[in-house]
């Protein structure tokens, strides 16, 4: 087999996959992007956002690893290309907001921005900065998690009790020196300079939202001292409180702007009494993630969710992988690793219900065709018997041909 020609052919759904190869920044494009600068921020009036005058209602997804990823090979900051690859998916399935971890915290190992207490890598920012970037290219917004309740390689409160000695990590909370050092994270992360777009991130028009943290469990006072300290900081962006689920005492606070929850299985019901709480605070509420692996509960989810106009901006599942460097998927064990448009005939379902349901969610009766694949694929290894390939955003079949000399009897 002397060489192979691949051709890739539009549609619903992919497969394949590169050599560890970067995509430079300027390969980022797709028809519904805009260009830099043209960006409105978010805004918040009563239970409705606004972009510009308009309302601005959104479905999305978690791709929480985009700063740093877990999942392939152990922990590495991932490639541009799998950045760009998940982004440009996440955009053409009608995602509107993205919510990721680690865009927004990254402490406590050798990688992160904050590897301990009071030393900071502006550096280990890059691919959390080229996706806010890239984002933006695309006319995504993201949700930014400040820290996380677990303790996972990305980081998270345990962190900073470790770094001051406290041994109850509830003091997260209350300790006054912890909170003064969670406090620097948070003063360091919101003046960080991306280089890809030459400003500080508290001028991002692609960041929607800072989340006081990952289904966090704090007190309402601790959540009023943040989004205050935030808001002093940055008075251009949202905050989200990051409670696991819905905290009553805190939906007074007048520097909160959303609230959240997090719904596993996807229940209309439970959706129901949390807008009904947020609405009578006047407030906005978002989905943080949802599963999506429940067939029977996700439409009457998707129908709910779209109903509510009022008070509910937007829904976001859990969770979307890219296609890898060499070949395939990204993989990922949790029970909701989402490939798009699927791998099998479950996730090729839910595949077609969430475009039509972002579309809906953003005043959209008819989604609008897939648009072609904006990155070829790429060859990555071939032998007598078997062919490799990095695989294109977006592509649902691809048909290889084989010549034995190169050059005829395709």
């Amino acid at each position: 087999l002397a060489q192979m020609w691949l051709l890739f052919i539009l549609g619903f759904g992919a497969s394949g996959g590169s050599q560890l190869l970067d995509v430079p920044a300027a390969a980022v494009s797709v028809d519904r992007g805009e260009e830099i600068g043209n960006m409105n921020f978010v805004t918040r009036r009563g239970r409705q956002l606004l972009d510009g005058s308009d309302l601005f209602r959104f479905a999305g997804c978690n791709i929480y690893w985009l700063g740093l990823d877990e999942n392939v090979g152990g922990v590495h900051h991932p490639t541009k290309f799998r950045v760009l690859d998940a982004l440009t998916t996440a955009a053409n399935l009608g995602a509107r907001v993205v919510r990721s971890h680690t865009v927004g915290f990254s402490t406590g190992s050798s990688l992160a921005f904050e590897p301990s207490l009071g030393d900071f890598n502006e550096s280990a920012l890059d691919l959390a900065d080229f996706a806010v970037y890239t984002a933006e290219k695309l006319n995504l917004r993201l949700v930014l998690p400040l820290t996380d309740d677990g303790d996972h390689y990305e980081g998270g409160k345990r962190d900073f009790t470790k770094w001051v000695g406290v041994r109850n990590e509830s003091e997260f909370y209350t300790n006054g020196t912890v909170i003064s050092a969670f406090k620097e994270y948070i003063t360091r992360r919101l003046n960080h300079i991306n280089p890809y777009t030459k400003r500080k991130a508290v001028d991002e028009p692609a960041i929607l939202a800072w989340e006081t943290g990952n289904e966090i469990h704090p007190p309402a006072n601790w959540t009023q001292e943040i989004a205050k300290f935030i808001k002093s900081l940055d008075t251009r962006h949202l905050v989200m409180d990051g409670s696991y689920g819905i905290s009553e005492a805190a939906l007074g606070i007048p520097e909160v702007d959303l609230y959240s929850n997090h719904y596993y299985p996807a229940s209309a019901d439970k959706l129901a009494t949390d807008i009904k709480q947020v609405a009578e605070a006047d407030k906005v509420l978002v989905i943080g993630e949802y599963g999506w692996t429940d067939s029977a509960k996700t439409p009457p989810f998707f129908t709910a969710s779209e109903q509510y106009a009022d008070t509910l901006a937007g829904t976001m599942f859990w969770s979307l992988f890219p296609h890898a460097d060499d070949h395939g998927f990204v993989q990922h064990g949790d029970g909701f690793t989402f490939h798009y448009p699927g791998d099998n005939d479950w996730m090729r379902n839910f595949s077609a219900l969430a475009r039509v349901h972002a579309y809906h969610m953003a005043g959209v009766d008819n989604p609008p065709p897939v648009p072609p694949p904006p990155i070829a694929p790429v060859i990555t290894a071939v032998n007598s018997t078997h062919a490799s390939w990095r695989g294109a955003a977006l592509a649902s079949m691809y048909t290889l041909e084989t010549s034995s000399d190169g050059k005829s009897g395709w």
